[in-house]
């Protein structure tokens, strides 16, 4: 009998340990919270569409090549300019944040877009990206998504849906407006346990499927255009309590960025490759592109077009970058229908991408 009994007990607590949590928003970040974010590009091998139920991801052969320290800070601490949004419950009550976090500098050939704070509204019902404030060309600007993005609809539980649409448009001034347009398609597609370098988790898996079109008007040619990027997917694990997720994958037809909570490590940011997130828009292209990366420090560049055999056409642009998001516009109408290669060479490294020009 007994034995019986603690047969029982051993199921009882195999069955509790094995139960799907569920994530509230008690369960979002706070004020003043740090978050070591751990990244790489390399998954060892995993594939993060694999999901389940009482499902097993084992991240633990993850290797960080780069880090950043994330800080959610109070609204009223973030430029007064941008408050008049993001702090203005009476005229603007969906947008009334709860905090900020501070984002990474954009250089667009002639516009620098500096001092960028991403505004997030945490409420019972949902989680969500309201708006960013940032400097542009010298000229603070604050601009809201309407709708918002909303990221979590809470209380989350297994096989639970939403898609939502959020949109934005900033003017840039001498130069015109960008706008972008998102639809996110959101799944709740697994529960189970998660293994990173930073320790094992219960946990729920979110798959959000990124649908995104940018906009921009010229003012000094009067045109405009707009591409769409190529589909986007996040793989969230979110963990009680512990703010954000615990290990995210972004996968894009360019490649993986794996993201994970971690402890702070110091120089881990040497003798690293700078740039992340290289993306080609649009490929196949017509008259121009736009060449999207993330750098982790100012450095010169150049960009070399090749033909199909490898042999060099012409050196298309040379200039510096800035640490932060990176967009540089470049021209092809003089370029002929055909299958080439992009070389983009930095101080100490060179990234080819291939490039098809069809009209």
């Amino acid at each position: 009998m007994a034995k019986i009994i603690f047969l029982l007990i051993l199921t009882t607590l195999s069955l509790i340990s094995s139960a799907q949590i569920i994530i509230s928003n008690n369960d979002m970040p706070n004020v003043n919270d740090i978050y070591h974010i751990s990244i790489t590009s390399n998954l060892q091998g995993n594939n993060p569409a694999l999901t389940g139920t009482n499902f097993l991801w084992d991240y633990s052969q993850l290797q960080a090549t780069i880090q950043r320290s994330d800080t959610f800070v109070t609204v009223s601490s973030t430029p007064f300019a941008y408050q008049y949004y993001f702090n203005n419950l009476l005229l603007y009550p969906n947008h009334k944040a709860n905090y900020a976090i501070k984002g990474n500098d954009i250089n667009f050939q002639v516009v620098n877009i500096t001092d960028i704070y991403d505004f997030y509204k945490n409420a019972s019902s949902q989680y969500a990206n309201v708006g960013f404030g940032s400097n542009i060309n010298g000229v603070p600007s604050s601009t809201r998504r309407i709708p918002v993005d909303i990221q979590y609809v809470f209380p989350l539980n297994y096989n639970n849906n939403n898609t939502s649409y959020s949109e934005f448009l900033v003017s840039i001034p001498t130069v015109g407006d960008y706008g972008q347009f998102q639809e996110r398609v959101d799944t709740v597609d697994g529960w189970g346990t998660v293994i990173t370098p930073y320790g094992t988790f219960n946990c729920l898996r979110v798959k959000s499927i990124l649908n995104i079109t940018d906009t921009l008007y010229t003012s000094q040619f009067g045109t405009g255009f707009s591409f769409p990027r190529p589909q986007q997917i996040e793989y969230k694990w979110l963990v009680a309590s512990s703010g954000v997720p615990v290990l995210k994958v972004t996968t894009t037809p360019g490649g993986s960025q794996i993201e994970y909570q971690d402890n702070l490590m110091v120089g881990i940011n040497d003798n690293v490759s700078p740039i992340y997130q290289l993306k080609v828009l649009p490929n196949p292209a017509k008259e121009s592109i736009v060449i999207d990366f993330q750098s982790l420090k100012k450095e010169q560049v150049s960009i070399s077009l090749k033909n199909i055999n490898g042999k060099m056409i012409k050196e298309i642009y040379s200039g510096t970058i800035e640490k932060g998001n990176n967009h540089i516009l470049l021209s092809l109408s003089e370029y002929s229908n055909g299958y080439y290669f992009l070389d983009l060479n930095f101080t100490n490294s060179t990234i080819t991408e291939k490039l098809v020009i069809s009209r």
